[in-house]
Formats: C-alpha cells, structure tokens, sequence
C-alpha cells in the first residue's frame, strides 16, 4: 500500500466512530485466530504483525509479515465466514482494528484506496507464489538468503554503518522457510561465520544487504550451472 493511502487512512479512517485501537500491543498478543469471524480489517501503524497457522501438535507456519503501513484481515471485504490464519503482534506497536463495512464504505468514497486493495493482493499472490518456488525448487540456504533479502526491505530498521535489525526469532525463521530449527540455527551460524549475519536473541542482524544478495545470486548461478 502506497505512503499516501497509509496516510489517508491514518489521519482519516481511524480517526473515525467505531475503529478500535490496539495499543501498545505487546509481542505475541493475539489479534485473531483461524476459524475466528471475519469481520474486521486491521491497519499497521507501527509495529510488525505475522500471519500464520499453528498444526494440532503445535508446530507453527509463517504465512506472512505485515510491516508498518500496511491491512490485513482483508478476507472479510469479499465475504463475511471464518478466518484462514491467525495473526499475532511480532513486534510492539499501534494497531488499528475497522469494521467491515466502515472500511467498504471508505473506500467507496476513495476509489484511490480500492486501486491499493487489488494491488495489495496481487503483491501477496506473488509472494505467496515465490514461498511455494522456494519450498520447492531451493535449499534451505538459498531460501534463508532470499528470505533475509526481502526482509530487509520489509522491517527497513537500518544502523548508520549499513546493518539491517529483524526483530525476527530462529524459531520463527524456521517456519517461514519451512524447515527445522535445527536445520535453521546451522545454517545461520555458517552464515554468521562468513560475515553476513550477526545473531542474537530473537534478533537476526545483516551486516549488509548488497553482501547477502551477492550471496544469493552467487548461490543460484551455482545452482543452475549443477542443473
């Protein structure tokens, strides 16, 4: 969702009777969980959400991350029912949660915000697309390498000499790449050893981006010379 539309509906949307406000949220707070009614969108202002799934046996999978500026929740606009996933705060901050007909209706008066909702979902359909390439195609060192890439875009959380900060678990990692945590916790500390990463609790820090997209490509130009 483009800067202005965040805007718009910081200074308009929430501002208005019958929006509810999260705040502060606090890490791993509860906004919704699967099979719970649909009936709102939520709106990042600060803060990271993820959305996933948990398994009867407790296993988690990482859908996705929602970054500052973003909705999620946006089943409820093409039908009320049930939710898919749940979603859980990440990272403290402010959450806005919208009934579904106040967010219908402001779009109705904002044709600008419908034009992001689409363009939104089709960003998501891609992503989700690119998770299933992965799993699929690419080892668990490639897909850490193209996951931390992305991610550094996402949280955009720089230091002044180049290191991007994910406020982002090995646990949590694992299930975004879709692999064991053991499996994860090795291959990040052989990426630590080779400079590109620094590890610390519930925090992954890149030394620097332009190094692990070196590092990608370096890894796929391998890949398709084994092919």
């Amino acid at each position: 969702m483009s800067v202005a539309l965040a805007k718009l509906i910081r200074e308009e949307l929430v501002q208005q009777d019958g929006v509810r406000k999260h705040a502060p949220t606090r890490r791993a707070m509860s906004l919704y969980t699967a099979e719970s009614p649909s009936e709102t969108v939520f709106f990042v202002d600060s803060g990271f959400v993820k959305i996933m799934r948990r398994s009867r046996d407790g296993k988690e999978v990482l859908i996705s991350i929602i970054a500052p500026g973003q909705v999620f929740g946006e089943q409820c606009l093409f039908g009320t029912g049930q939710r898919l996933y749940a979603a859980e705060v990440m990272q403290e901050g402010v959450i806005y949660e919208i009934p579904r007909d106040l967010f219908i209706s402001f779009c109705e008066s904002h044709a600008d915000l419908w034009r992001a909702v689409c363009e939104m979902l089709t960003g998501r359909e891609r992503e989700l697309e690119n998770k299933i390439s992965l799993l699929c195609l690419h080892d668990v060192e490639s897909r850490i390498l193209n996951y931390l890439s992305s991610l550094a875009a996402v949280f955009s959380v720089s230091s002044t000499n180049g290191e991007y900060s994910l406020p982002l678990s090995q646990s949590e990692l694992a299930s975004l790449i879709g692999a064991t945590r053991e499996t994860t916790s090795t291959t990040l500390n052989t990426l630590a050893r080779r400079g590109l990463i620094r590890l610390g609790r519930r925090l992954l820090v890149v030394s620097s981006a332009d190094n692990l997209k070196a590092a990608m490509n370096e890894r796929a130009a391998k890949a398709g010379q084994g092919a």
